[in-house]
């Protein structure tokens, strides 16, 4: 039997964020343990905490490979998994698979492909005042989000109307609050994950904003929060578990005696309609 080892936040369990990470550990657990392996994980709050976990690890040869997540620009992770002779699952962008200095297993969705295709989604219902609530633009996905949502809004000629968020219930509940003197009555704000969206609807309600008659919330992720939400959030179908899975299928070939290099896609994920989007004003 081998343990692979994931590093996750702090605050994963909270019922209203890290949704993601939730399924996906979910998806990696259902094939890991299935074929006879274990997943330890580790809660830390910053990059450095991760690295010193991935030395600890290393050192008491507790897992034989772990997962990797949000690339920040420059990030010494990558390196310092390759000095230790860490084998590692790479859950990032299609412009990062080959961006690696060793070919590395990845599994890799297109975030520049995706907020075109839900602009072209937003566009296509009438809407031409949508603002985007970005995560940390430190982190490679959440800029590359921020440049094809630039692009698409600039090349129409549209308004671009953006704030950074940091992914919690307090960061969206701000961006609402940035955006919204600029947002025409029923445009759109796009946020990132889930409990941003979350954060902004409750901050709407707080100032008596309907929505989605003055303000259209759409969330990145969905989740539980989403769905019982009033109303309810519209949100983008991801299908994390399955996610999880080839992560997990990533892990298990390296562990096993002769480790091999895979790659996969995630699944194209679809616009769930719901209440908190409406028509353009």
């Amino acid at each position: 039997m081998s343990t692979v080892g994931l590093v996750v936040p702090e605050d994963i369990w909270s019922a209203r964020s890290e949704h993601f990470l939730n399924l996906v550990l979910a998806g990696i657990e259902d094939v890991v343990v299935a074929a006879g392996h274990a997943v330890l994980t580790q809660a830390t709050s910053s990059p450095e905490q991760e690295i010193a976990v991935h030395r600890r690890w290393a050192a008491d040869g507790a897992v034989g490979a772990v997962v990797l997540r949000d690339l920040r620009e420059d990030d010494p992770r990558p390196a310092v998994l390759a000095e230790l002779g860490m084998p590692y699952v790479l859950i990032g962008d299609v412009v990062q698979e080959h961006e690696q200095e060793h070919p590395v297993s990845t599994v890799t969705v297109d975030n520049a492909g995706m907020m075109r295709d839900l602009l072209g989604e937003l566009l296509a219902r009438g809407h031409r005042s949508i603002g985007h609530v970005g995560g940390p633009q430190e982190l490679l996905h959440s800029g590359l989000r921020r440049s094809a949502y630039r692009e698409v809004m600039a090349g129409r000629g549209l308004p671009v109307l953006t704030a950074d968020g940091d992914y919690t219930a307090a960061g969206g509940a701000r961006a609402l609050e940035e955006l919204l003197p600029r947002l025409d009555p029923g445009g759109v704000l796009v946020l990132d994950n889930d409990a941003m969206a979350l954060g902004a609807l409750d901050r709407a309600r707080e100032l008596q904003l309907p929505v989605p008659d003055r303000v259209s919330l759409v969330s990145w992720e969905d989740s539980m929060g989403c769905q019982l939400s009033d109303p309810p959030l519209t949100a983008l179908g991801h299908a994390l578990r399955s996610t999880g899975a080839l992560v997990g299928a990533s892990l298990i070939g390296l562990v096993q005696e002769r480790p091999h290099v895979t790659r996969h896609r995630q699944s194209t994920p679809v616009l769930l309609p719901r209440a908190s989007l409406g028509m353009p004003g």
